[in-house]
């Protein structure tokens, strides 16, 4: 299921790509804390993400409902590093945290989707 999920994603086969995913997809990235609370919002993320952009998936290691996924984002001449760890149930990804190791400072968001926690002990 990861691999037709970044083999959708690349071939920006959006309709397919939101097959997979659970309507309450749960998706975060503790980093940035950004995240979003659906699949339609996952999907979206994905079809409005700025730039040229290809994964190519370095490492995959399933276990049962779980994967790591270590993915090459490359968007033009840059490339990061990715750690997605998923979670499926009933044949659908149902939560997606991503990890990026290096500094990273996520782009101006085209979906409403996106959400952003406050910064750690700043007042809500």
């Amino acid at each position: 299921m990861i691999l037709r999920h970044w083999e959708l994603a690349n071939a920006r086969h959006w309709d397919e790509f939101a097959k997979l995913l659970a309507s309450d997809l749960k998706y975060e990235v503790p980093q940035t804390r950004e995240y979003i609370e659906s699949g339609q919002g996952y999907a979206e993320m994905f079809s409005t993400w700025p730039g040229d952009w290809k994964a190519k998936i370095t490492d995959l290691v399933c276990d049962g409902d779980k994967a790591i996924c270590i993915i090459d984002f490359n968007v033009g001449q840059d490339s990061m590093k990715g750690i997605s760890v998923f979670e499926v149930h009933g044949g659908q990804i149902a939560r997606v945290t991503d990890y990026w190791p290096e500094p990273y400072e996520p782009p101006p968001r085209e979906t409403a989707h996106m959400k952003r926690r406050p910064p750690a002990g700043s007042a809500a």
